[in-house]
């Protein structure tokens, strides 16, 4: 064979896959450059956009219907609290995985929400080649999980979910937490009042608050009315008690509890004196809150009937023995492991009922809990009940966003494969449990980075 031949014939090959390879390359970098730039002048038209610390959801979605139009978005659906957005799938990848991004606006936090924000966009528009991306923005109004909770499921039909989330720390968060609830019930025996003086204990706060994050957390008005009357109680004070009900949304800690309560003449002073210090120790917590809220001892007309002396003490007790809150903590980190809250409280109908929700990064730990709720219960003559074992919300430890982006995120103190606080996560995943999911929290320092692992992650998808 002529050697030179072959040469001359090798030549050309080999500078046509090297101008091969450089178009492609040229085009990953032109596409990166072009999202980056996307992602540049996106956060910067939504911070000139909406300055202020707080608004309207209305606004958002009026920015977004616009920012879709101008892009070629299809808006799949749009409600009052939020907007589904689409991009189909490249040609020839309509059997690559699809994947949802979703992001919250808070309304009383719109600055920090627009970081989230700007990254879905972005991603939304995808990399050359990719599957369906679907891009869920949702109102979560004063703390209230209003838009997640109106979605509906067919939206979010999905390989892959990813929620994303502001914070001031890089976290991806892989699952949430075992959950069950607790039910601690008795009849009541009424007498008729023995004291003079009758008073409503009440104490309310604004807004939803996550009843699992402790490092904001808000007092609990169903514990501390009850942390009252344990304290009057074991002072001494002569008083029966008559009803004690909640104001409670699922989920969240409950906004408002009342007592009353039947108090005698000659200790309403020292009565008085003990809902003064309790007030004083709400003031001081609130103030740290930089929040607002309402606990009053007020005078009200004298019921027909009180608890017995025995169903009161019993009632009293439990919710002074009941350990809620924190219940095991990682003792290197200072993590919270495992946590309980009083959701809610009543006694209408003559029936006491109390609900406890639980929660814990472990299932073996519920297990535990419930038995000391368990014991604690019969020790005050109250029956008790529990739920199943459920858990908020997971994702796939093998496949999917977790495991990829992990990796692209390399160093495992930012992984955080359970966690106790509630989120949008657990409102999606109670409609559809089969939700291969991930919550990824980022700073603007790392929008950037942040969106270079999500557009790879859609690119790793494309078949």
């Amino acid at each position: 064979m002529n050697i030179k031949r072959c040469i001359s014939i090798a030549i050309p090959l080999i500078l046509a896959a090297s101008l091969a390879l450089s178009s492609c390359s040229l085009e990953e970098v032109t596409r990166d450059s072009e999202l980056k730039a996307a992602e540049e002048a996106t956060y910067e038209e939504l911070n000139s956009t909406f300055s202020n610390e707080s608004g309207q959801f209305s606004l958002v979605n009026e920015y977004l219907a616009s920012w879709a139009n101008k892009n070629e978005i299809d808006i799949a659906r749009s409600g009052e609290d939020y907007i589904v957005m689409t991009n189909p799938a490249t040609e020839g990848c309509s059997d690559s995985e699809s994947t949802v991004l979703q992001c919250g606006i808070r309304t009383d936090d719109f600055n920090n929400s627009m970081q989230p924000l700007t990254i879905g966009l972005t991603a939304l528009l995808g990399p050359e080649k990719h599957g369906e991306i679907t891009l869920i923005v949702t109102e979560i109004d004063n703390g209230e999980f209003t838009g997640a909770s109106s979605v509906d499921p067919r939206y979010y039909q999905c390989d892959n979910f990813i929620n994303l989330d502001f914070s001031s720390d890089i976290l991806l968060n892989t699952s949430g937490s075992y959950e069950i609830t607790s039910a601690m019930t008795s009849s009541m025996d009424t007498d008729e009042p023995d004291y003079s003086h009758a008073f409503a204990i009440t104490m309310s706060i604004s807004g939803y608050h996550d009843p699992f994050d402790f490092d904001d957390h808000y007092p609990n008005p169903i514990e501390t009315i009850g942390n009252l009357l344990a304290t009057e109680k074991s002072s001494g004070q002569l008083f029966s008690l008559a009803s004690f009900e909640s104001e409670s949304a699922d989920g969240y800690t409950p906004t408002s509890a009342t007592a009353i309560v039947i108090v005698d003449g000659n200790d309403v002073d020292n009565f008085t004196k003990r809902f003064n210090t309790s007030y004083n120790n709400m003031k001081s917590r609130f103030e740290k809150l930089n929040d607002n809220f309402v606990y009053t001892l007020t005078e009200t007309p004298m019921p027909e009937t009180v608890m017995s002396s025995e169903t009161s003490d019993n009632i009293i007790s439990l919710m002074y023995t009941l350990q809620s809150g924190i219940y095991l903590q990682d003792e290197e980190n200072g993590s919270v492991i495992s946590a309980s809250d009083i959701s809610s409280v009543t006694t209408s109908g003559n029936n006491f009922r109390l609900t406890l929700v639980s929660r814990s990064t472990e299932e073996s730990v519920l297990s535990e809990m419930s038995e000391v709720f368990l014991t604690t219960s019969g020790l005050c003559n109250i029956s008790y009940s529990v739920s199943d074992v459920k858990k908020t919300w997971g994702s796939d430890e093998k496949s999917g966003p977790a495991p990829f982006l992990s990796d692209a995120l390399g160093t495992e103190e930012v992984i955080i494969p359970a966690t106790i606080e509630s989120s949008e996560c657990e409102i999606f995943a109670s409609h559809m449990a089969s939700l291969n999911m991930v919550s990824y929290k980022c700073n603007q320092e790392h929008m950037s980075v942040a969106l270079t692992n999500i557009i790879n992650f859609l690119e790793n998808l494309v078949k």
